[in-house]
């Protein structure tokens, strides 16, 4: 009798596995569901731009923040992902620069981010904490005169803001059970 009642339980536990990994092998990804994460741009439509601070090379070679700060928000609001002043979502400039002193070479390593604030559990401390995830990120090297330098660095932002719009355009593209009838 044992052997049956096992055979039998092996049988409905084989079932209800098959049933199960049929609905998790064969449903449509996350992505292609529409759910939101914090991992990615979908329903983001603000920014707050915010830049680190820069390294005295940076100024030596005529990078100011507040100038790329300022190019990236317009460029950025004309393609739609509005400026914010709230801390729920972030877009972080960096630069890292270096000036050679005998050619008067910059070089400066250019990075865009994006960033968005998640809470999570944290279970060293058992309570919930908050924190920013990583949505995107790209980053470029520019090198060049001092005297063209912050030419350079504006354009590399540009390319770095167009790719990061080009991503969020995607993330927010209508899809077909978001677009209605």
């Amino acid at each position: 009798m044992g052997y049956v009642v096992s055979k039998l339980a092996a049988g409905l536990i084989l079932a209800g596995a098959l049933v199960l990994g049929h609905g998790v092998a064969f449903d449509r990804p996350a992505a292609a569901q529409g759910l939101l994460s914090d991992m990615d741009f979908r329903g983001m439509d603000t920014l707050r731009v915010t830049a680190s601070p820069m390294t005295v090379e940076s100024l030596d070679c005529g990078l100011e923040s507040s100038g790329l700060v300022r190019e990236l928000r317009r460029q950025l609001d004309s393609e739609g992902m509005k400026s914010s002043d709230s801390d729920a979502a972030l877009g972080v400039i960096t630069v890292l620069s270096a000036r050679n002193g005998d050619s008067g070479v910059c070089n400066s390593t250019l990075m865009l981010g994006a960033y968005k604030k998640a809470s999570f559990f944290d279970k060293d401390v058992g309570w919930i904490r908050s924190g920013y995830v990583v949505v995107w990120q790209s980053a470029v090297l520019v090198a060049s005169s001092a005297e063209t330098h912050p030419v350079q660095v504006r354009d590399a932002l540009a390319r770095l803001g167009a790719a990061l719009l080009t991503d969020w355009r995607g993330a927010n593209r209508p899809t077909a059970a978001t677009a209605g009838p």
